[in-house]
């Protein structure tokens, strides 16, 4: 994507929509960001470490999450992605 270029958002202008059900899932397993962070690097052998800031910024919808990301999320959150994709969402046009 060229830089500069319109990313696709929400109607909410959010960059993603899986924010609200990873915070969810996370605060039912009594997890802490930092916590998760931990877990994510495990998972990931140490490919991916995040800081809790990109936790924050994800579960408030201002970062993008790839799919690999949302692989090792859902791993971490012991739930599947389908649990937390929401098909029905519409999309914002740029």
């Amino acid at each position: 994507m060229p830089t500069g270029a319109q990313r696709l958002r929400t109607l909410d202008g959010l960059l993603n929509q899986i924010g609200p059900q990873l915070k969810a899932r996370r605060k039912a397993l009594n997890l802490t960001q930092d916590n998760l962070c931990g877990q994510l690097a495990e998972i990931t052998s140490g490919l991916w470490t995040p800081q809790w800031r990109d936790i924050v910024r994800i579960e408030r919808g201002t970062r993008i999450v790839s799919d690999l990301e949302i692989i090792a999320l859902c791993q971490a959150l012991q739930c599947r992605a389908q649990d937390i994709l929401d098909e029905s969402l519409s999309f914002r046009v740029p």
